[in-house]
């Protein structure tokens, strides 16, 4: 009977735990599960550009390296060289943009470099053409997502003869107002001289009339030039 009981319980036993542990298996099926933390690489371009370089040919032959540098602010850089008449002739170009504000980016930077270099194969020379690089995966991005002309060879020589012709224009300017004001000097000079010749000339005719008065006075017309020459010689 002892036995009987004992066996009793143990069985009880084994069912109770066996119901426990299937209870405690339930609950951890039906526990939401937690994110785990994501380590894509869009996550990781919001603190750091991926950075890129290679090479390019455009469609006029000339051999260029790109690269590019910087975080937030990403630079393109493009150095080129052609040989024109025998002469190795070299010319180069930066471009500015904050990639990183395109979420596509973040996923296909690699592609997004791709379609940049593409448009610059396309062109004769690199460094001329549209001024706004813009990335097909970036179309709808912000405008300061895409990468824009910051500087290029050859500025600094034609910022230099717009100034030299915009001096020499205002030289020239001063030069043809002062000659105006030379004219106006010497009109003005000819016009005071003349204005002197005419009263000196009324001076002598006035003379002359003065002159005249005495011998008109005293003679008579058959006798004028004679009668002329003794009034002069009386009068002094």
């Amino acid at each position: 009977m002892r036995a009987t009981l004992c066996a009793c319980v143990f069985l009880l036993c084994l069912i109770l735990l066996a119901e426990a542990k299937w209870k405690l298996g339930q609950e951890k099926r039906d526990r939401p599960r937690q994110p785990q933390p994501s380590s894509s690489p869009a996550r990781r371009t919001r603190y750091r550009s991926v950075l890129s370089s290679g090479e390019l040919t455009t469609k006029q032959g000339h051999r260029c390296i790109w690269q590019t540098s910087g975080e937030g602010l990403v630079s393109l850089l493009v150095n080129c060289s052609t040989e024109a008449e025998g002469e190795l002739e070299r010319y180069w170009c930066r471009y500015a943009g904050k990639p990183d504000l395109c979420t596509a980016y973040g996923v296909k930077s690699s592609q997004y470099w791709k379609q940049l270099v593409g448009k610059l194969k396309k062109r004769e020379n690199a460094c001329e053409g549209e001024k706004v690089l813009k990335a097909k995966t970036c179309k709808k991005a912000p405008a300061e997502a895409h990468m824009k002309l910051a500087h290029r060879s050859g500025d600094e020589e034609k910022n230099g003869r717009k100034e030299g012709g915009k001096k020499k224009g205002e030289a020239g300017a001063r030069s043809s107002d002062g000659g105006k004001v030379e004219k106006r000097r010497k009109k003005v000079k000819e016009e005071e001289e003349e204005k002197k010749k005419r009263e000196e000339r009324t001076d002598d005719d006035e003379g002359m009339v003065n002159d005249m008065e005495p011998v008109q006075t005293y003679c008579s017309e058959g006798w004028h030039s004679v009668c002329s020459f003794f009034v002069k010689f009386f009068e002094g």
